[in-house]
């Protein structure tokens, strides 16, 4: 392994999952900083063909996350200051038929960082990226869920994501390496994965103005009401509380306002080129039973960073429709 060598004192920084949809946007926007010395991690050994090429100029190093030795070694060579860590399972649904993938991917790939970096013997700040699914769903409609709320989780994904943030504290308490956990609630944006539904719409609408096939839109359930925060605005929160985030902490990160599934996508098809869409809903079981809004408390992170989401719901709805207007033109 050829040795990295630190350039100009620059702070030195390092990605897990940089490659996904919201470590490729933490990337971009600590490349921003002029300061900052940017290495990623992943486990493939090329960056994506759909990400940017400036992106191309970051060091992509490759790791499971499951050698211990292998990262700590890597970590040695790297040397981080800062370490953001956003690899693992993202999907909810597939979590309940991919068990073993999901606890080995959020809590085992975390217990293996910790562990390397304590091999390493380094002293960098951590960001632990975890989700606000630990909390379940509210109790009672506009339930403010707060970081001191019960973790009632309802998927393998969203358990094994707060014992992954159980341990950070633990780890935080016992030996001192200084992790700041946050609990990011939905986030949308440009390269999501259509395993989330607003990408889902997108692509869908896209595929629709570019074949002129049947303009029919087949979603589930749309009652539901969630807090759509873009991406972008998501990773400045990340990088914020890196630098005033205080180790031992939990923060949450949403925009503390709710919006309807069903409205998000009727002003998504309205973007659209094709006048004549229609949607075709799936209904839910329980469709009788009213939606409950589950409200983000966001005051800890407010008054940490003074932090407020900069992109609209529309903005953000148009530029993930313009990205897959893109991917499927190339």
């Amino acid at each position: 392994m050829a040795t990295v060598n630190r350039i100009n004192d620059k702070t030195r920084v390092l990605i897990t999952g940089i490659t996904g949809f919201a470590g490729s946007f933490l990337a971009e926007h600590l490349l921003l900083q002029s300061d900052i010395d940017l290495h990623g991690l992943s486990r493939s050994e090329t960056w994506p063909q759909h990400l940017p090429q400036h992106l191309l100029q970051v060091p992509l190093h490759t790791s499971t996350l499951l050698d211990e030795s292998q990262l700590a070694s890597l970590l040695s060579d790297i040397n981080p200051d800062h370490i953001y860590h956003l690899a693992g399972f993202a999907q909810t649904g597939k979590s309940f038929s991919n068990q073993n993938d999901t606890w080995q991917g959020n809590l085992g790939s975390t217990q293996v960082l910790y562990q390397a970096i304590k091999k390493w013997g380094g002293k960098p700040r951590v960001v632990f990226v975890g989700s606000g699914l630990v909390y379940g769903s509210a109790q009672f409609d506009n339930e403010i869920k707060n970081e001191d709320s019960e973790l009632l989780p309802e998927s393998p994904y969203a358990a094994s994501k707060a014992a992954a943030d159980l341990l950070g504290y633990q780890v935080w308490k016992t030996d001192k390496i200084d992790i700041i956990r946050t609990r990011p609630f939905n986030h949308i944006g440009p390269r999501q994965s259509v395993d989330f539904a607003i990408a889902s719409f997108a692509k869908q609408i896209a595929q629709i103005e570019s074949s002129g096939n049947n303009p029919v839109i087949k979603t589930g359930p749309l009652s539901a009401f969630r807090d759509l925060t873009d991406v972008r605005d998501t990773v400045k929160a990340y990088a914020g509380l890196m630098l005033y985030g205080k180790p031992g902490e939990v923060y949450n990160i949403g925009s503390g306002k709710n919006f309807n599934i069903a409205d998000a996508l009727h002003l998504l098809v309205s973007l659209s080129k094709v006048g004549n869409i229609k949607i075709e809903e799936t209904p839910a079981d329980s469709y009788l039973i009213p939606p409950t809004k589950l409200i983000v408390g966001n005051k800890k992170l407010v008054s940490t960073l003074n932090w407020m989401p900069t992109i609209n719901l529309e903005t953000s709805l148009l530029d993930t429709l313009n990205y897959w207007r893109r991917i499927l033109a190339s």
